[in-house]
């Protein structure tokens, strides 16, 4: 323990408050007056002192006073998929107090406890080759693919403009056809009407019977000379 260590420190490993600390630490013989007051080995042991002379010593357990400090730092590892991430690690420092028989300064033993957070396993290189290899294949998969997407898109695509070019020229074609059948339709027609209307008699038309008669008498003259 630091010989700088302040009221607040102290009382922070003991679980108690500065103000409850100032006031065992008077009872004790040691003047403190504020948390940031700083304490001595000799404060800290005066104070252990009272402490087990006031909870009394009825055996070498009680004469023990164990202080444990915890501090968390960060560090960081890398995970199973080869990202590194950040992970909390709790370490905590005990130290025992324990008092002589004859009241001579008391020993300290410190101990240091284990990460409370595990430790992410370790990924040698080979590992890592070999998730990279196969992220490799993955990525080209997934290029083969769109790849196949795309040209079944561009020839469904063509597919559906020559179907519809194809629909475009039958209708094109039925619709000449209506066309021509028309006409020809109209022209038999006009034919059919021509046909049916009747021929002009105009020789006939200034023939009457006056006529007639006269060429007969002029026939019937020329036979009896």
């Amino acid at each position: 323990m630091s010989s700088t260590t302040t009221v607040a420190e102290f009382a922070a490993e003991l679980n108690k408050s500065p103000a409850t600390l100032i006031e065992q630490l008077t009872s004790a013989g040691v003047v403190k007056a504020q948390a940031s007051d700083h304490l001595s080995e000799a404060d800290k042991q005066k104070l252990l002192g009272y402490l087990q002379a006031s909870h009394g010593t009825v055996s070498a357990e009680r004469k023990k006073i164990t202080l444990v400090k915890k501090s968390t730092s960060e560090i960081k590892q890398a995970d199973s998929t080869g990202k590194a991430r950040t992970i909390q690690v709790e370490v905590r420092k005990k130290r025992t107090f324990v008092k002589r028989e004859d009241g001579s300064d008391l020993p300290v033993e410190e101990a240091e406890a284990a990460p409370a957070a595990p430790q992410a396993p370790q990924i040698d290189e080979s590992e890592l080759l070999r998730r990279e290899d196969e992220a490799n294949r993955h990525a080209e998969l997934l290029r083969r693919q769109e790849a196949e997407l795309t040209e079944k898109r561009r020839l469904r695509e063509e597919q559906d403009a020559k179907e519809a070019a194809q629909e475009q020229a039958r209708e094109a074609a039925e619709i000449a056809h209506a066309a021509a059948v028309a006409a020809a339709a109209a022209l038999a027609a006009a034919a059919a009407a021509a046909a049916e209307k009747p021929k002009p008699t105009i020789g006939k038309q200034f023939k009457g019977p006056e006529k007639v008669d006269a060429r007969r008498a002029l026939k019937a003259a020329g036979t009896a000379a």
